[in-house]
């Protein structure tokens, strides 16, 4: 549309279908609006040919290139290689990446995120411990990535988990076993609740008698505490949340003087490098934690660069489960 003279705010307003004073807000403080919102401002301002001193609607056309990504914990593996597949892709598109590890906070991750966010282009939370009120207003400001959380009405990019379960349980399955216990994560971990309802529907289907352990914290020192919960129940199986916990429970059962796997098969769950160094090597589930971060890196981008378009998107990636040294047959009985 050809540039008109004296467009006023309320042209602007009009033409967007919005309150003059949602205008005003979006010019001079687009952090107060939608992003959705406030980039359908922008647009009709510049195709109207609309201008204030001072205004922000400029913006989106001078990018800041920068994303941002948040993890739990950046010494677990799995989120490195995330981060690393987030980042790898960013910078093929010409963005820098800011890399924020919370250390398992929630308010560390709330505060850190509101201190930054005006001065990225776009979030990315790895498996986030933000409740979903939280996430929706971060939503409302910039464009915004979920990696390993779901939630309606946000791009998330999510391991196809129930599948790779079943590969575990099928396999365990063949290999005579008939009971499984499941090492939990921790409590506020949206990962390890779907973990765990998919170990309860495969492990169901697959005929596995099925135990679980309280709340752990997902390092060594968690795994570890679970030795004693199996020792209760002597399952011939053992899968934990992640590699780490999986470990952990061998280095305390094999210390206890059982054998990994004659007395137990153990079974982790990311396939991280430490999965192929320790022995005997450990059986992981991979949920390609690199393309979770390379595939929601792209779509965060597409959101950054389209920001008119109101599309959200449930990305899957698929899981393989990794048989290795430390499971085997199951033993009659485990004395």
């Amino acid at each position: 549309m050809a540039r008109r003279k004296n467009v006023t705010i309320y042209d602007v307003a009009k033409e967007a279908g919005v309150a003059a004073s949602t205008v005003s807000r979006a010019l001079c403080r687009p952090d107060r609006v939608s992003a959705d919102t406030a980039a359908r401002i922008f647009g009709v301002a510049k195709q109207l040919g609309y201008y204030r001193e001072g205004a922000s609607y400029s913006e989106p056309m001078r990018l800041a290139k920068t994303l941002v990504i948040v993890v739990a914990d950046l010494s677990n593996l799995t989120y490195a290689d995330v981060v690393a597949g987030f980042q790898r892709s960013a910078t093929e598109a010409g963005y820098a990446t800011v890399v924020i590890d919370t250390q398992e906070s929630h308010a560390m991750e709330q505060r850190t995120l509101k201190q930054i966010i005006q001065g990225v282009d776009g979030v990315a939370l790895a498996a986030s411990r933000l409740d979903s009120g939280a996430i929706y207003r971060i939503e409302k400001t910039r464009p915004l990535v979920l990696l390993n959380r779901f939630m309606q009405g946000v791009t998330c990019v999510l391991p196809d988990t129930e599948r790779g379960v079943e590969q575990v349980c099928r396999y365990l399955r063949d290999l005579g076993h008939r009971s499984l216990l499941y090492i939990g994560g921790p409590e506020m971990s949206w990962a390890n609740a779907m973990r765990w309802r998919s170990v309860q529907v495969k492990a169901s289907e697959f005929g596995l008698k099925l135990e679980h352990t309280v709340f752990n914290v997902p390092d060594l020192t968690g795994g570890a505490s679970a030795v004693d919960a199996w020792e209760s129940s002597r399952t011939t199986a053992v899968l934990a949340f992640n590699d780490l916990m999986a470990i952990g429970f061998m280095r305390e059962a094999q210390q206890r003087g059982f054998n990994i796997p004659e007395d137990v098969s153990v079974i982790g769950i990311d396939d991280s490098m430490l999965s192929r160094l320790v022995k005997p090597e450990l059986s992981s589930l991979s949920l390609a934690a690199d393309q979770i971060g390379v595939r929601g890196a792209w779509a965060l981008i597409r959101q950054v660069e389209h920001r008119s378009l109101r599309e959200r998107h449930l990305i899957h990636v698929p899981s393989e489960f990794i048989p290795r040294v430390s499971t085997g047959a199951a033993r009659m009985k485990v004395q």
